[in-house]
């Protein structure tokens, strides 16, 4: 399916797509950690590079532990480990002893042309209130958190930095461009990976769960088909440096259209690059063709961009915008207001308890420079998801025992981010979240609009 999201999401897609793509954090700097008694915050640059804009050098605040700002690894990806892999019922950085600190790594992109800075703040902050409560049975658990600043071979040396350093598994990781060839390494050294961007092999992948959708491209058709006032419609997303992933996508758009009763042509659908600078001959070719309805998968800066193409034409058809349309760096403005807006997580206007917490806890570590906003809300549950499976792990803590309790994690382990239910099973095709709702931008604001809706199709085979 459109998975690339597609984290968005499916022109969230893996490497370019999402680099910079949807989820794309338009052009903020990187923010810097302050770590806690037992968490580690660590800026590795695997080659040497500067470190974020404002960022202390690098920081550990762990007994024993030190920054490795600087140092630089071999990455493999499908090759020759430098060492032997670490195997899930091997004894460890497989095996955590009893009362030992559970490390995990986790690999962010936080500087470059995107910034999810926001999926940090959020998996840093609940991993920080699980260890102020005394940790996890027992054990405190020990993040150490880098920025690929957006390069995929920065991340994979960093991947595997982490991994000779000894951590137990890799979670909460919004590296796009890292991901998109990660899976042959965890398959590898068979290290779990529990919550990521979610790029097309991750969710074949049975040592990769991502918790974002793998289906905005088929339910965004049909949601766009749905509405009456939509007789044509037209769809824009964010090109990959893969064509099977622009093929992809393509079909999902045009097979959820399809479903509502329409027909999306193929010239009302353009695929569009991450730097592009304005969005006049887009918005110009679609309004010319008669398009009075439109999707889009696209990141922040350019929901600005295309914003403002489309108040300069006085042209404004139905709008099924992704999620980062109401990221707080996308201008809201008259013109905006009755947008669409699908997303797989409930939105922090109308989530529950517990997305409030998610809000209230990373504004109080954080303060002024807190991030609150759908890239975050991923972070912290990805960081609540891996909790409750090593909640559920008792004494037995290893990489083994780890894929068991994720595959068997109950439905309603999302809490109020997914109502709808989580989808986890022994198998190999880990898409987990099957379901977007719809809500409606309203003086700003999301208001609630139409309710979930689940499919189980898959568009990238």
């Amino acid at each position: 399916m459109l998975s690339n999201r597609d984290r968005l999401l499916a022109a969230l897609f893996g490497a370019q797509l999402l680099a910079l793509a949807v989820f794309g954090l338009v052009l903020v700097s990187g923010t810097p950690f302050t770590s806690t008694s037992t968490t580690k915050t660590v800026y590795v640059n695997g080659s040497g590079g500067p470190l974020p804009t404002g960022a202390a050098s690098a920081v550990a605040t762990t007994s024993g532990s030190s920054g490795t700002q600087g140092r630089t690894t071999t990455s493999v990806v499908g090759g020759a480990a430098t060492q032997a892999p670490v195997h899930a019922d091997d004894t460890g950085a497989g095996t955590v002893k009893q009362g030992a600190p559970i490390k995990v790594g986790a690999i962010v992109s936080q500087t470059g042309a995107i910034n999810f800075g926001a999926s940090a703040q959020g998996t840093k902050a609940y991993i920080d209130k699980v260890n102020r409560a005394g940790g996890v049975n027992g054990h405190k658990i020990e993040l150490d958190l880098r920025d690929d600043q957006l390069d995929a071979t920065r991340g994979r040396s960093q991947a595997q930095q982490l991994l000779s350093e000894g951590v137990f598994a890799f979670m909460g990781w919004q590296a796009p461009q890292t991901e998109a060839t990660i899976v042959p390494f965890l398959t590898q050294n068979k290290i779990p990976l529990i919550g990521d961007y979610g790029v097309g092999p991750e969710y074949h992948s049975p040592w990769s769960y991502a918790f974002q959708s793998h289906h905005y491209g088929y339910e965004m058709g049909r949601f766009l088909a749905l509405e009456s006032k939509v007789t044509h419609p037209g769809v824009i997303f964010i090109s990959n440096s893969s064509s099977a992933v622009n093929d992809a996508q393509v079909r999902a758009f045009t097979a959820g259209v399809a479903s509502a009763g329409k027909k999306l042509d193929s010239g009302d659908i353009r695929q569009v690059d991450v730097t592009q600078a304005s969005y006049d001959d887009v918005v110009t070719a679609l309004r010319l063709n008669g398009v009075d309805g439109v999707a889009t998968l696209i990141d922040q800066t350019a929901y600005n961009r295309l914003q403002q193409s489309f108040d300069r034409q006085s042209y404004h058809p139905v709008h099924v915008a992704d999620p980062l349309f109401t990221d707080p760096t996308v201008v809201q403005s008259k013109s905006t207001d009755g947008t669409l807006v699908a997303s797989d997580f409930m939105s922090t206007d109308l989530g529950d308890a517990d997305v409030q917490d998610y809000v209230q806890t990373v504004k109080a570590e954080f303060g002024s420079k807190a991030q609150i906003s759908y890239i975050g809300e991923a972070g912290w549950l990805d960081a609540k998801v891996f909790v409750e499976a090593l909640r559920r792990m008792g004494d037995t803590i290893t990489r083994d025992n780890l894929l068991k309790v994720m595959n068997a994690l109950p439905a309603s382990v999302g809490g109020g981010f997914t109502p709808q239910g989580l989808h986890f099973g022994p198998v190999n095709e880990h898409d987990i979240n099957q379901c977007l709702n719809l809500t409606k931008v309203v003086g700003g604001r999301l208001t609630t609009y139409k309710p979930f809706s689940c499919d189980t199709r898959s568009f990238d085979k």
